[in-house]
């Protein structure tokens, strides 16, 4: 049975580890300690499979937002992050992964209303949230990096 649970250190250590592959490296994270304290802060928690694998990751408030110069996060909805483990991506599996965890958040944190931030070329990502119910709210850039990201909504 799968299910979703908080995040272990050897879980973050795991997750720290994996690579994506081009143009999805941006989703890459750092592997060091900076990281793995990020991933146990308490707003990141794990799926697991029905085989009892680790497949992939969500957050949650705070933890799902970009630094940006050009967009204010209200409260009003609750961010969502997720990550795949990379060599599940691009299987058509991240639909029904999204909807757990929305399903989860909806039991966790009571939500209603959805806000996630996708890279702008990341059209796998964006077709898979539109399919899912989200609109594009903005067009937004990061702070750090420039690069172009999308704020998306689902009521």
């Amino acid at each position: 049975m799968s299910l979703i649970t908080e995040m272990t250190k050897d879980f973050a250590e795991n997750i720290s580890n994996w690579i994506y592959e081009e143009p999805y490296s941006i989703y890459s994270l750092e592997n060091n300690l900076e990281t793995i304290l990020e991933l146990m802060g308490g707003d990141y928690y794990v799926f697991i499979d029905d085989e009892n694998q680790l497949f992939g990751y969500f957050c949650f408030g705070k933890s799902a937002q970009i630094p940006t110069n050009d967009y204010i996060y209200s409260e009003e909805v609750l961010d969502i992050g997720l990550g795949m483990k990379p060599i599940l991506c691009g299987r058509g599996l991240g639909y029904t992964f999204l909807n757990t965890g929305m399903d989860f958040a909806k039991k966790q944190f009571k939500a209603e209303k959805y806000r996630l931030t996708v890279a702008s070329f990341n059209k796998r990502a964006v077709s898979l949230y539109e399919k899912a119910g989200f609109i594009i709210l903005k067009t937004i850039n990061h702070s750090k990096s420039g690069d172009e990201f999308y704020i998306m909504v689902k009521e």
